[in-house]
């Protein structure tokens, strides 16, 4: 047991060269354990812990994992470091793999995806690893949107990059009753980038030209800022602070037509500033967004963690989330892969006001001191009621109940051999975990009706 987590922890130790830190300067990598291009043979099925509340269904493994969508009856897992694979999930317990696209040298490798008619198509957001010297085959910040309809023959229609400006995406969201895509991962000016993405959804095929900077199919540019800037100048700041200089968003997410008190449906997001990693912590920040007007959006709220006693520092502002019983609750989440179980890498639950305007601090959880993981942090999560499922690196796979967002409590653990689990997906009765050493499993939540 232990001889695997610390073969996990050698493995991410592994790749220098192509790791650096969440600094927020003019290198944006980010600071996700680093895998190589490897295939690892299948690990067993097996729990590191006798698991609490969950059970193992099935897995695909052997290879790098990582990010895990479902659109559909599809499901797209980033294969760290290589690609995308693609699922039928028509039966959501017995995932089946149709297709891929692993190209290789492809870095974190997020994917998101939209059906636009009998068409589908997904992005494979990519984010700056290698050096910016290298030759552009040789970079990972490039974008690439591929046309999966038939998913045994992925179609590139169009890349971004490689550069710092359209081709880092490191994550991002598809508003698909909008066809609107919103990446993550830019710097300063582009820290908030919104395309419209009909170019690309409604040109056919065969007209694409990638590569060509009049491609058909490129998805085109609607807005471009800083958020930083938008939040000085909102209207809805009134003597609330500016904050420090904004340094770059790491992750978003986009809620269609959200109820505002005051403004009625509006469609909001919301943006987590990573910050300073190799800072003191708190260097980061959380904004909500209104993008109902894409080419004009507006910075409602910008939320700082509380500092003080009783507030323990935010390293890394990960990821921010509406829990999905109670959509005035936002969860963020804290990547921080050095201090262990117990006092680090945690979710603090912030409650919003109905206009969006104010926010009240309610809760901070980590993942329990004495749980036996290295690399000890939630990282990409879902909600489903009021249960929230957490890929936490080595320490697996992490469910919280949030129906009193004071008092959060785990309710559900299964730590896999050898995990390092990236993403955990709620979906139809399962939980899909992507792996980064073991690609993707399946669980069942076994702790009764979600609230």
């Amino acid at each position: 047991m232990k001889r695997v987590l610390l073969l996990t922890l050698a493995v991410l130790a592994f790749l220098p060269a192509l790791s650096t830190a969440h600094d927020g300067g003019v290198d944006v990598t980010r600071g996700h354990g680093q895998i190589a291009d490897l295939t690892l043979g299948t690990p067993l099925p097996m729990p590191v812990t006798p698991p609490e509340n969950v059970s193992y269904v099935t897995g695909d493994n052997g290879f790098t994992g990582g990010h895990v969508v479902t659109q559909g009856d599809r499901l797209y897992l980033g294969s760290y470091g290589r690609g995308l694979h693609i699922y039928d999930i028509s039966n959501p317990e017995a995932p089946q793999r149709i297709g891929a696209y692993t190209p290789g040298l492809r870095a974190d490798a997020p994917p998101d995806a939209i059906d636009v008619g009998n068409r589908r198509f997904t992005v494979l957001n990519g984010t700056r690893r290698t050096h910016s010297s290298l030759p552009p085959e040789g970079r990972t910040d490039r974008t690439e949107w591929l046309d999966v309809t038939d998913a045994s023959a992925p179609k590139v229609l169009h890349t971004f990059g490689p550069d710092q400006v359209d081709g880092e995406s490191h994550n991002g969201d598809i508003v698909d009753s909008r066809q609107l895509y919103v990446p993550s991962g830019g710097v300063g000016a582009q820290g908030l980038r919104i395309y419209d993405i009909a170019p690309t959804a409604t040109t056919p095929a065969s007209e694409c030209r990638n590569g060509d900077p009049a491609n058909p199919c490129k998805p085109q540019i609607l807005f471009r800022g800083n958020p930083g800037e938008l939040w000085a100048q909102s209207p809805h700041r009134g003597t609330k602070p500016v904050g420090a200089p904004f340094t770059h968003t790491h992750d978003v997410e986009i809620y269609p037509g959200y109820r505002v008190r005051g403004m009625g449906r509006r469609d909001i997001m919301l943006l987590a500033e990573g910050g300073n990693y190799t800072g003191t912590g708190d260097t980061g920040s959380m904004f909500v967004i209104d993008i109902t007007d894409p080419a004009n959006p507006v910075v409602i709220n910008r939320w700082l963690h509380a500092q003080g006693s009783g507030h323990h520092p935010i390293r890394y502002h990960h990821e921010a989330q509406f829990l999905a019983s109670d959509p005035r609750v936002v969860l963020v989440t804290d990547e921080d892969m050095h201090n262990g179980c117990g006092a680090a890498g945690g979710v603090t639950a912030v409650r919003l006001s109905p206009d969006l305007k104010s926010s009240r601090e309610l809760s901070e959880w980590f993942i329990p001191a004495g749980t036996p993981a290295p690399v000890c942090s939630v990282h990409v999560f879902s909600s489903q009621g009021s249960r929230v499922f957490l890929g936490s690196y080595n320490a697996g796979l992490q469910v919280v109940d949030y129906s009193n967002p004071a008092e959060p409590r785990q309710v559900g653990e299964y730590i896999a051999e050898g995990t390092t689990a990236w993403g955990a997906l709620a979906h139809r009765g399962v939980v899909y975990v992507g792996d980064m050493t073991r690609g993707l499993d399946v669980y069942r939540y076994e702790g009764g009706q979600t609230p």
